[in-house]
């Protein structure tokens, strides 16, 4: 398939109607074979999502829309996930509340449906062909559902997700309104007409949906351009002239030709662009030629490669992903306030400039040829049709790092990939915090030429607040961090590769199992952990250790477990080994690793991992893991709590924590007699 698309006619007037949100008819009844295969459903029904993202017809692929179903999906999800895996004692809340869900329900069964329904449901009115892959994708999970489960436990969880998928039905019943394409084009200078003769207002009454945590779609209104209340005052402003000259100069189509903008910025602004929807012809009943994703698909994308890269689960991966979600849909909405709900509604770069108007403001210079870098899919230029400010791209861009900040941290190393085919797939772009790319997304807006700089500043920080507010208000954990025992201990001078561990008591879902391992006379190879209900456990990196001389300690750790009963296990794999010291403790309040070092040192010195950088939540996990060749017990420093020591002989695996209140930088410390290897890992 060609990169290069015919324009889609996504913008055009013709809006598709909002029909029942029952959806697409009757679902298909799911046809599959149960095999052994595990895997995330969460993670897999986002990747449906970003696929359906790219061939919406209609008013329905705008971005409000799409984030709106993203959001949806991703709630239903949750409360089918949390209703079925939660437990008496749930670790997290409800988005909308519990559904009673049988002892034997399947959790993976319950996502399915959960998911399929609801994505059929936020997509009405569609092409026949948009829907089969959605029956596709739930064929398939289903069909990944190990052949142990009981026909009675698919049915249990069939049905926790079909009630799941009708409460978010049934809460979105009245978005209708925000659909209403009735907008008024005014001649107004300074008032967003279209740029093209092709589009009129795109979801012009969408900051008028129902937040979904939110209380208004103003609550985090940011204030007028440069605080002007009419349009004179404000084309005549030098802030007005600031920001015309500015992306008159970076974000024309000739700026890197021109030497305005360097070649870096161009691939930003190209990167991040993800404007292009499907062509679905002229009464969009068809769909001809696939999309992009859009700025809510790839931030979703970008999403699931952070969580894969921090060893998240399934039932971590529900909540993040609705938290994001939600955070995400409310930018929408707060945006599109900005845009249509107050006194200014800014026309875009491409009117500005070329109808600028020396006489109100001298600083000013017209160019009524001037273009935009945006290229259209049908090759020429571009321009999203709604009112400039604020910055839709920078409002989803901050509201993502504000809910991913909180959840992780902001220092998260991660790479971030493009569909849009003005770039090879092969060019990715890399980071080292959550709010650097959220910037770089932003601002790459100013360099296509579609948006102003206030545009973007005033974007992020309404979106900072908007994923801010996502997480604090929604899915809120039932307590702080804390430590709630030990899950399984194995010591032994017993060579092999593998071990197999009884879960000794109960483990809550959401909760966090770290696993501190010491091998002795060992290999160098890779250590994996796994359990009987497909949590995967991560190696912490730096705390894989050697002392050189064959003795290793590391730690795994797997952050939102599915529950554990006293009937699972728990498996390790490792290079052939001599003597094994293996503890599996439990915490609770924990969503994600933040630091980690590690260290080895000679006989007779007090052992210290050396210090982490500075933590970034107040109140975080310290847990410190120390394997010692021999000798006396070692003893932990000040503020530990020291868990019991395993022996093989006279080497020894020790652990503790401290649940600290304040950031700073945590060492595991302490003494022992003989050659050591220490790490800490701190967790918020």
């Amino acid at each position: 398939m060609s990169r290069m698309h015919r324009r889609s006619a996504r913008w055009g007037g013709a809006t598709a109607s909002l029909v029942a949100l029952v959806g697409f008819g009757v679902p298909l009844t799911p046809v599959y074979a149960a095999t052994a295969a595990t895997h995330d459903h969460v993670l897999d029904w986002n990747q449906v999502l970003r696929d359906r993202f790219k061939e919406v017809c209609g008013e329905y692929g705008a971005p409000g829309p799409l984030a709106r179903a993203g959001a949806m999906m991703q709630g239903a999800i949750w409360d089918a996930d949390n209703s079925v895996s939660g437990g008496a004692n749930p670790a997290y809340g409800f988005y909308l509340g519990r559904i009673a869900a049988a002892a034997d329900a399947n959790a993976e069964v319950a996502i399915d449906y959960a998911a399929h329904d609801t994505l059929v449901a936020a997509f009405p009115g569609q092409p026949a062909a948009f829907y089969q892959p959605i029956e596709t994708a739930l064929n398939t999970e289903l069909g990944s559902i190990p052949a142990s489960v009981s026909a009675q436990a698919i049915a249990d969880g069939k049905w926790v997700g079909q009630q799941a998928a009708l409460a978010m039905i049934a809460a979105r019943s009245g978005d209708a309104p925000a659909f209403d394409t009735t907008y008024t084009v005014n001649a107004i200078p300074g008032e967003w007409r279209p740029t093209d003769t092709k589009w009129s207002a795109a979801t012009p009454n969408w900051g008028k949906l129902k937040p979904f945590t939110m209380t208004t779609g103003a609550q985090f209104q940011p204030p007028l351009p440069a605080g002007y209340t009419s349009y004179t005052a404000l084309l005549a402003s030098p802030e007005y002239a600031a920001n015309v000259n500015e992306v008159q100069r970076v974000g024309s189509v000739d700026a890197e030709a021109n030497g305005q903008r360097t070649h870096d910025q161009t691939q930003q602004a190209q990167f991040w662009a993800n404007d292009r929807g499907p062509d679905c012809g002229p009464n969009q009943d068809t769909l001809i030629t696939p999309g992009t994703y859009k700025p809510p698909g790839q931030l979703f994308e970008t999403t699931a490669a952070i969580s894969q890269a921090r060893g998240l689960g399934e039932f971590a991966n529900a909540r993040l992903f609705a938290l994001v979600g939600f955070g995400m849909a409310d930018a929408g909405i707060a945006a599109w306030d900005a845009k249509y709900d107050t006194p200014i509604q800014l026309w875009r770069p491409v009117t500005a400039i070329q109808n600028a108007d020396p006489t109100s403001n001298p600083a000013l210079t017209p160019d009524p040829y001037w273009q935009p870098l945006s290229l259209g899919a049908d090759g020429t230029r571009f321009t999203p049709p709604f009112p400039s400010y604020v910055s839709g791209h920078a409002t989803f861009a901050g509201a993502w790092a504000g809910v991913l900040r909180d959840y992780f941290g902001d220092n998260v190393a991660f790479t971030a990939h493009t569909q849009d085919p003005q770039l090879s797939d092969s060019i990715t772009r890399s980071f080292t915090s959550i709010t650097a790319a959220a910037v770089e997304d932003g601002f790459s807006r100013l360099y296509l030429g579609v948006h102003y700089r206030w545009d973007t500043e005033q974007g992020l920080n309404a979106g900072y607040s908007v994923g801010d507010n996502a997480y604090r208000t929604a899915l809120k954990a039932g307590g702080s961090i804390g430590y709630q025992g030990s899950v399984a201990t194995a010591a032994a001078a017993a060579s092999g590769t593998s071990l197999t561990l009884p879960v000794g008591q109960a483990v809550r879902a959401g909760d966090t199992l770290l696993v501190s391992v010491m091998l002795t006379n060992t290999k160098s190879g890779t250590v994996t952990a796994t359990d009987s209900q497909g949590n995967v456990y991560t190696a912490v990196a730096p705390s894989d250790r050697t002392d050189g001389a064959g003795d290793r300690t590391l730690v795994l750790a797997s952050v939102g477990v599915k529950p554990l009963s006293g009937s699972d296990t728990i498996s390790l794999t490792y290079p052939s080994t001599g003597e094994h010291h293996v503890s599996v403790q439990e915490f609770s309040g924990v969503t994600a690793v933040d630091q980690s070092v590690s260290a080895t040192g000679a006989a007779g010195t007090p052992f210290s991992s050396g210090a982490t950088a500075t933590t970034s939540a107040a109140a975080e996990l310290v847990f410190g893991v120390a394997g010692v060749q021999g000798g006396e017990n070692a003893t932990w420093g000040a503020g530990f709590t020291a868990q019991p020591t395993l022996f093989v002989s006279e080497d020894q695996l020790a652990t503790a924590y401290q649940i600290v209140s304040a950031t700073g930088s945590y060492a595991a410390t302490g003494t022992a007699t003989h050659q050591w290897m220490a790490s800490v890992v701190t967790l918020r």
